[in-house]
């Protein structure tokens, strides 16, 4: 009786410590306007099998602690033939800061625009890290880059372990030989390759670590002293400006999703702010959107 009861309280441990090692909250929202109305019935569960999929799934080996990430991803589909469709993905993730849990902030944005993949109403969706699949694979990459910049914004180079599964995933992806997925890349082209390449080179540690900084001396201290915060911020986004012009030899994909995320998010922040010297900085970091920050400046 003893015996039973012990292996009772094992299992029950056992299974509410996996219950709770997910980290991603996502929710999925699949678009098929652009789809033929008789074959919209046959990718009808595709929403909900991804939902599941993500949700019930542990992406990286660690203790996860804290509140799931929550992740909002959308699936617009453009067509389909037979079993194979094809459509672009896009996803956020959110954070929240540490002095202001009722606000959030969006951590990462990706956005893929060419998938192509084999799909079945009601399929079952497995997790094989060591397995490259058209449809879970794709997921799996940007599931497990959510969760490296996630850890980022915590702890300095927290996202190693998140950050190298992706680039397993990747070179699964290349090695067979799948579309999207190769290791070549023209100057200046964001891919996935390209991207998961920086964040695992040391080389880019450095600017790594000011994204962390960026959080936790800037975001999580708005509320407890909002001149100082952003003061924090001005300062982390010189050092940005110091990390290009040294340490960089052309156009970086990580700075480019990063200021893609965060331009305005920065521009609202930093409006008005009194040295312009900010606005200089954030313009050579991101001249893409040189626009948003001199409409900052100017107000």
């Amino acid at each position: 009786m003893k015996k039973i009861f012990l292996i009772i309280i094992f299992l029950s441990i056992f299974f509410s410590s996996n219950l709770f090692s997910q980290e991603l909250k996502a929710t999925v929202s699949v678009n098929m306007e652009q789809v033929d109305p008789d074959r919209r019935m046959y990718v009808a569960s595709l929403e909900n099998d991804l939902q599941n999929y993500i949700n019930s799934q542990q992406f990286v080996n660690i203790e996860w602690e804290g509140e799931r990430i929550p992740v909002d991803i959308t699936i617009v589909l453009s067509g389909g033939n037979r079993n194979f469709y094809s459509g672009r993905l896009f996803i956020a993730s959110k954070r929240q800061l540490l002095d202001d849990p009722e606000a959030a902030v969006t951590t990462i944005r990706f956005a893929e625009n060419k998938w192509i993949f084999p799909y079945s109403q009601g399929a079952n969706l497995s997790f094989n890290i060591n397995r490259f699949d058209e449809v879970t694979s794709l997921i799996d990459f940007y599931m497990m880059l959510v969760i490296g910049m996630d850890l980022d914004s915590y702890g300095e180079l927290d996202g190693n372990v998140a950050f190298e599964r992706a680039k397993q995933v990747l070179l699964l992806g290349a090695n067979r030989g799948a579309e999207g997925w190769g290791t070549y890349a023209a100057p200046g082209e964001l891919t996935k390759y390209t991207l998961v390449s920086e964040l695992t080179d040391p080389r880019y540690y450095d600017f790594r670590k000011l994204i962390t900084e960026y959080y936790l001396d800037g975001l999580d201290q708005l509320k407890k002293n909002k001149q100082k915060a952003l003061e924090n911020i001005a300062r982390t986004i010189s050092k940005m400006a110091d990390f290009k012009e040294k340490r960089m030899v052309g156009p970086s994909a990580l700075l480019q999703v990063f200021f893609d995320t965060k331009s305005r998010e920065i521009a609202s922040l930093m409006e008005g702010y009194p040295d312009k010297k900010v606005f200089d900085n954030l313009i050579y970091l991101d001249p893409t959107n040189a626009h948003i920050y001199n409409q900052s400046r100017n107000k």
